[in-house]
Parts: structure tokens; sequence; C-alpha cells
């Protein structure tokens, strides 16, 4: 518990503002592979979980997640109907041969999209899910629990990201060109200026994180694009991270084992956590901040952030984890606004 206690802080410490974000005593923190405890298993997938997406709009905003954020401690501990998107595949020898799309939601799991391969959601009073697939672009269909094709586009999509209000759609194609969609699906543009593209994320302020074939990490503003500064060369693996949505123009990036936070002004900043070998996650769902899934060896995990706040050896943390819940507060009001 102690290791994941660890995790919560060192993920979220820089949408607080601290500095440095490797701890007060430039303190390594190590994960164990004991922080995957078969407690905490959700889910068990037949295949990898390679990306985890929880919609922080009204899909959860009216569920007992968000409510019971104010309720009492016992109520906010029962968090059983989050609405939670994975994308499960085979991983083996550096390749990926994808398995398809599910919806986890009251402990049950169901596939919607077998051709699919990453999901997006809008951060508003709406419900917008998009998802991208060998074939084209969908959105979510809350009633039938069901995946719709969504425009005319036919591209192979292997990463999508959208804005807040779930407006701007943005694809990445097997290709590796990354496009703007408009025109409600029918059009896309391309953004000529962001090449060689493996993989890219938003912040808050809609700045496009990506990362190149050779692992180089790259910001593209409304300044045009910078190389991330201040990373370390010869890194053999490269994932970008949904930011937790209280971070600022600012996303968490795992180099290897290790965790770094990459700046909207082109700087970054080691967060002093790495994973031991044997417990690095392939997914990791941090989006929600109270409650979040990651995912290993083939299994679904949910931390609740909100029980760690009430364990003892938390206390050191009391403050940092005070500030962390005013800041979800005030973000979970403004959604929609």
């Amino acid at each position: 518990m102690r290791a994941l206690a660890f995790l919560c802080i060192v993920l979220l410490k820089g949408s607080c503002h601290a500095a440095p974000l490797s701890g007060d005593n430039d303190e390594k923190i190590v994960i164990p592979r004991q922080l995957f405890d078969k407690s905490l298993v959700k889910y068990k997938a037949k295949h990898d979980i390679v990306d985890i997406i929880v919609p922080l709009n009204a899909l959860n905003f009216e569920s007992s997640y968000f409510v019971r954020l104010s309720e009492s401690e016992s109520d906010e501990n029962d968090l059983t109907d989050v609405t939670v998107f994975i994308v499960e595949a085979d991983l083996k020898d550096g390749k990926r041969v994808d398995q398809g799309l599910y919806l986890y939601k009251n402990d049950e799991v169901k596939m919607i999209l077998p051709n699919g391969r990453a999901a997006a959601a809008s951060f508003a009073d709406n419900k917008l899910v998009y998802f991208g697939a060998s074939d084209g672009l969908y959105l979510y269909n809350v009633s039938s629990k069901a995946a719709d094709k969504y425009g005319e586009i036919s591209d192979s999509i292997i990463d999508i990201a959208t804005n807040k209000a779930g407006k701007h759609i943005y694809i990445l194609s097997e290709d590796h060109k990354l496009y703007n969609v408009t025109k409600d699906g029918e059009n896309k543009e391309l953004l000529d200026e962001v090449e060689d593209a493996m993989e890219f994320v938003l912040d808050d302020s809609e700045n496009i994180y990506f990362y190149n074939s050779n692992k180089e990490v790259f910001i593209k503003n409304a300044d045009g694009i910078k190389k991330i500064q201040g990373l370390p060369k010869g890194a053999q693996s490269v994932k970008l991270i949904n930011p937790p949505f209280i971070m600022e123009e600012s996303v968490p990036l795992m180099l290897d084992n290790a965790l770094y936070i990459v700046y909207a002004n082109g700087t970054s900043d080691a967060a002093g956590l790495e994973f031991s070998p044997n417990a690095k996650p392939t997914a990791y769902g941090a989006d929600a901040v109270f409650v979040q899934y990651y995912s290993y060896n083939k299994n679904l995990y949910e931390f609740n952030l909100i029980a760690l706040i009430a364990e003892k050896i938390f206390e050191k943390f009391h403050v940092q984890a005070e500030n962390i819940r005013s800041n979800a507060e005030k973000g979970k009001n403004s959604l929609g606004s």
C-alpha cells in the first residue's frame, strides 16, 4: 500500500505545481511487483490491455464516482458503476495484434468494437466518446452500449484524441499522419507539420504531444513544433499517458520504466518514480484522479486514492492529498462550463 500511495501522489504532483517533482529529498521511488495485489483485480482479460479510457463527462459525472466525492467516505469508496473503455491486443516481440475494444461497467465486460484500437472522450456535460478502428471513426451509442460509424472517414486509425468539449477530433492513421477531423466526421485536414507520429495525447489547452519512430518527444502548439528538452536519450520504449484532469498544460510520459512530466513550454522533469522491471503496466488510466486503473499481466486493476488518503501511511502526504482533492472538486464543478 505504501508503494501505491507514492504512485498516486507522484502522478499528480505536477498538477499541484510542486517542485521538484522528484520529492523533498530527491528520493527515487521504485514501484514493486507487489503493487498489483490480486484483491485489486477488476477484470482478467485473455489478451494484454494496451489502453484504458475513463470518460470524464456525463457518462461518469452523474455516476457514483463523481457524486460521492462530496458524500460520506463509505459511499465514496463504493465505485461500482464507473464507465471504462479498454483496448486489448496480443503483444509479442515488439509487435501488436489488435483484439478489440471493450466496455467495462458494473464489474462486467462487453466487446463493442472488434476492430477498435483507441478511444477518446470529452470533458464536458455530454456523453461523447469516439473510437478509432481499422476502418475509420466510430461514436459510442449510450443507449445500445455499442459503436456506431461516425462520418465517412475510412482511414485505419491507430490513435485518437478530442478536446474538452468533444468537438475537435484528432486521429492518427496507420501511416503515421495526424489529421484534424471536421464537419461531423465527413472531412479531415492533415497537420503536415507533425511527421512520423507514433502516438499522441492532448493536454487541457489542446496542445498536442507526440513522439516519432526515433523515440523523440515533441509538442505542437500555436507556436509550431518544439522538441521536448531534458529527457534522457536512448530509451527503448516510450508511452504518453492521458493526463489526470487536474494537470495543467502538461502530460505524464513513461520512458522505459521511469516516469517524467513534460510541459507545454517544451521542458520536462523526472518524477522520481520508476516501475521495477517485472512491474511495468501495459496501460495507464490515471485520468479520473481519485480512481485510477492500470493493467498488468492481462489484468485490469482499480486503485482507489480516496481509500489511500484515509490510510495511516498516507499521513506524510496529507497536505498534498488535500490539495489534490480541492483541485479535483474545482475541476469536477467546472464540467460543462
